[in-house]
């Protein structure tokens, strides 16, 4: 839940927490012999399997392989680096790999571009004693290879002098492989209709929505991973036509809103105002920064969150109505954490908006017109200055998860 796309300034739904980042990892429960694992082979070891690591690595939710409108299969996780030792240490790189076939690199600028510290947000790989960060990945394949089971890391973590002979200056870390989920994305329908849609902000770059780490109920959650803030431009595409103060301005404002899928409402609100397009809204607790939403269950650990809707419940939906795809159930409003008419759409693992993990998800057909280049591009639109749209890639898209800046039909 968020308002559209403020590169640099504006947060998203975890907002509130975003850059108190960290990460969210399964607990570990402690194995006892009576169910331990068997195996034929008596178990043998080396010491050469064991090393030093300054950094310990873990990953907040595995990832999951997902299709995406650049025809390339993504999977998009975060790691969490945490430096153990009592000095203070800088990461020089992070590189993964499938089976020793690189994967994605990261070093220099790049690194610096998806790594925040724990707290603090500072981009640069520099980790104080006992400090944590976060490194956005977002590894990818092209559509119709097959998915991993798992993902290997390296990480190379420079030390401030060496400690011979348990370390060097230069400390090549290969943790744990991370596990690549089995789970597929859920396959919905569009919860809009017409033409010029643009995902505003969205997976897989560095938006305020994949940067939303919320720390809520004693744990870090990453609900908005693949969300989508959804803008209609106008014929010349802009983002609004008139006096940007007025709702009436956006072609987004007031348009229905389509359940995804069949199931059940299992929660909403109604009553929140709308507020005033171009200002950002100040003074909202954890739930309010929705606005009015309707969270729905469809299916198979799924729920799916519609988020600043217009008040007053204009379509007389109820908590226990089970909805049919295709239902209108909304009309798209401005209220909450939003500074402009938009949907914010996310799937997500539990019925709570915050305390979840985002999962992916594929529209089941719609029409691809082009591409927004860039984010910043995004971010004039806000001034009234026409979208660029690149036609390349253009037409008719099947079970495919939208990417930010992607301009469809429905």
């Amino acid at each position: 839940m968020t308002r559209i796309v403020r590169t640099g300034e504006f947060t998203a739904f975890a907002f509130v927490v975003a850059l108190v980042l960290t990460g969210c990892t399964q607990g570990t429960q402690p194995v006892s012999p009576s169910s331990a694992p068997t195996s034929s082979a008596a178990p043998t070891y080396s010491p050469a399997q064991d090393s030093y690591t300054p950094v310990v690595v873990s990953v907040l939710n595995a990832p999951v392989a997902t299709a995406a409108t650049d025809e390339m299969l993504h999977l998009a996780y975060e790691l969490q680096l945490t430096n153990a030792s009592g000095v203070s240490v800088t990461i020089s790189s992070v590189t993964s790999d499938i089976a020793g076939v690189p994967l994605q690199s990261l070093q220099g600028d790049a690194l610096s571009a998806v790594f925040r510290a724990v707290g603090t947000g500072v981009s640069r790989p520099t980790l104080g004693p006992g400090q944590a960060a976060l490194v956005w990945m977002d590894g990818s394949l092209p559509v119709g290879s097959t998915a991993p089971t798992t993902i290997d890391h390296t990480i190379t973590v420079e030390m401030p002098e060496a400690n011979l002979p348990m370390y060097g200056t230069t400390v090549k870390e290969r943790p744990a492989a991370v596990p690549v989920s089995e789970t597929q994305p859920i396959e919905i329908s569009s919860p809009l209709r017409g033409s010029r849609w643009v995902d505003a902000n969205g997976c897989c770059d560095l938006t305020p929505h994949r940067l939303a780490i919320s720390h809520i109920n004693g744990q870090f959650n990453v609900p908005e991973r693949w969300a989508i803030d959804w803008v209609q431009l106008t014929g010349s595409n802009a983002l609004f036509s008139g006096d940007k103060t007025k709702l009436e301005s956006y072609p987004t404002y007031g348009n229905d809103i389509l359940a995804v899928a069949d199931g059940p409402i299992v929660a909403m609100t109604t009553d929140r105002p709308e507020q005033v397009p171009g200002t950002n809204p100040t003074g909202l607790t954890l739930d309010e920064f929705g606005g009015n939403y309707i969270v729905q269950d469809i299916g198979g650990g799924h729920f799916a969150f519609y988020a600043h809707l217009e008040p007053g419940n204009p379509k007389g939906v109820t908590v226990g109505q089970v909805l049919r795809q295709g239902d209108t159930i909304a009309l798209l409003g401005n209220t909450g954490n939003s500074d402009a008419p938009h949907l914010h759409f996310h799937i997500m693992d539990s019925p709570s908006p915050l305390a979840s993990n985002g999962l992916p998800f594929l529209i089941d057909h719609f029409t691809l017109s082009g591409t927004v280049p860039s984010a910043d591009d995004i971010e004039k639109g806000f001034d009234g200055t026409p979208y660029p749209i690149e036609p390349a890639g253009a037409g008719a898209r099947t079970a495919e998860a939208p990417l930010i800046g992607t301009v469809m039909t429905y």
